[in-house]
């Protein structure tokens, strides 16, 4: 081999440290010998993979990637996490929010969200429909065209500001006709500022509730009431007048057959005949005057006029004809008086009246046994009580005893006669005292009336 320069020397094992200095022999065959060679000395260093300096790179490469990567995942759990909190709180948000436009686009009053410039912030449903106009043109337009008159705008603000600032907060409400596009309505308008902030401008909510329709309701209840009172004061003239002709004459027929009954009192079969003219005579009277009494009552034509009296003395002298009409019946009228003397001021006639109303119906509904009267004065109240052994009232009937016209036995075969108008007067003329009526009662053994008048004067009945 020609022009050798180097040769290479393989190890079977890597083996680290210091080698001393190699010989090498070169020999071609046996006729060519060169000398030996020594090379130098051999350091075996460890590869650099080995090595510490890399080994600690390696380390802290490794230990950067790691970081690295713990921080880009728990930026993508972190993110994760508030995709989760911002999802549930969208759902909270529009679960509290659903509720409200619920009752935002339902509600029968109108409502109009308005920045403090006119511009308008939200409107719902029925406040479109009430101004005639579609919400696409309203959103983002000034109030003002809402109006088909646009001076009503200026008008508005004229009255609607310096009430907000008088409010202190609370809102305000008044009654304006509104010209909308849509036709003039009367509108009752609540306005007030809320806590809203909309282009730097403070929200104002506007509720409008239409009363177009109770305006012509109350209208209606004001001319029907006004029909009413002058066809009231028609027929309380009507029945005063009637009564009146009616009472006249008939006063005069009872009055001739009670002569007539005096001078043949020997004629027993016309005195029979007599009496039953008188008895029917005192009925139609007793219902003229009953009837004419609650059409004064009805028209509200009572007044009420209080004297100084002896209620004692009083009540004595209207029990005396009651007294007469009872013994009749074979019945027996007592009155007991507790407060001696007893002087208040009370109206006589419709004390007169509602004693003469109860003690006449405890006797027309007993045929027999005692009716006591008890009359007194406690903590400036005059009470008085009346107790019969008489029919009674059915339980049932008790509930419908004040209504007018009403009677237990109804029909023209019925046991007893009347108007069914004695109790009603009887309570209406105590109502008028400012008083109180009870009756208590079981059928078959008979009724309790008590009555309670204040006396502290005028001032008391006229509430």
């Amino acid at each position: 081999m020609n022009n050798i320069i180097g040769c290479f020397l393989f190890l079977p094992t890597y083996v680290l440290g210091f080698f001393a200095p190699f010989m090498v022999d070169l020999r071609f065959g046996s006729r060519f010998h060169v000398d030996s060679i020594y090379s130098q000395a051999i350091s075996v260093a460890a590869p650099y993979y080995l090595q510490t300096w890399f080994i600690i790179l390696v380390l802290l490469l490794f230990m950067g990637m790691g970081m690295v990567l713990n921080a880009l995942l728990s930026k993508s759990r972190d993110k994760k996490r508030l995709n989760k909190a911002i999802e549930k709180k969208i759902k909270a948000i529009k679960s509290t929010e659903e509720p409200f436009r619920n009752v935002w686009d339902s509600l029968q009053d109108g409502l109009l969200l308005l920045a403090d410039g006119g511009e308008i912030i939200a409107i719902n449903p029925l406040f479109s429909k009430m101004a005639g106009v579609s919400p696409d043109q309203l959103y983002k337009e000034n109030f003002s065209e809402v109006f088909s008159c646009p001076k009503f705008y200026s008008f508005y603000q004229s009255l609607v500001i310096p009430g907000l600032n008088e409010s202190n907060g609370k809102g305000f409400t008044i009654e304006l006709q509104m010209p909308f596009k849509s036709g003039e309505r009367d509108i009752e308008l609540f306005v007030n500022r809320i806590d809203t902030d909309y282009k730097g401008e403070k929200a104002i909510l506007n509720v409008f509730r239409d009363i177009s329709g109770k305006r012509e309701y109350e209208q209606g209840l004001k001319e029907a009431k006004e029909k009413a009172e002058e066809a009231n004061k028609l027929k309380t003239s009507f029945l005063s007048n009637m009564s009146h002709e009616i009472r006249t004459p008939l006063n005069g027929i009872l009055g001739s057959t009670a002569n007539i009954i005096l001078r043949n009192s020997h004629n027993a079969e016309l005195v029979a005949q007599l009496e039953i003219i008188m008895q029917s005579g005192e009925r139609l009277l007793d219902t003229i005057n009953n009837i004419l009494d609650m059409s004064r009552i009805e028209a509200n034509n009572m007044e009420v006029i209080l004297e100084e009296t002896n209620i004692n003395d009083f009540l004595s002298k209207t029990l005396m004809p009651l007294k007469s009409l009872a013994i009749k019946k074979g019945l027996l009228i007592t009155a007991k008086y507790e407060t001696k003397p007893f002087i208040a001021k009370i109206d006589k006639r419709y004390f007169e009246l509602i004693i003469n109303n109860i003690v006449g119906n405890a006797i027309k509904y007993s045929d027999s046994g005692l009716i006591q009267i008890k009359l007194e004065s406690q903590n400036d109240h005059l009470f008085l009580c009346v107790q019969d052994k008489g029919i009674g009232i059915s339980e049932t009937y008790l509930k419908k005893l004040f209504n007018p016209f009403e009677q237990e036995s109804v029909g023209y075969n019925r046991e007893f006669e009347g108007s069914g108008l004695g109790l009603t007067i009887t309570k209406n003329l105590i109502d008028l005292l400012s008083g109180e009526i009870r009756i208590e009662s079981k059928k078959g053994q008979g009724t309790i009336v008590s009555v309670i008048l204040p006396l502290k004067g005028r001032q008391d009945y006229d509430k």
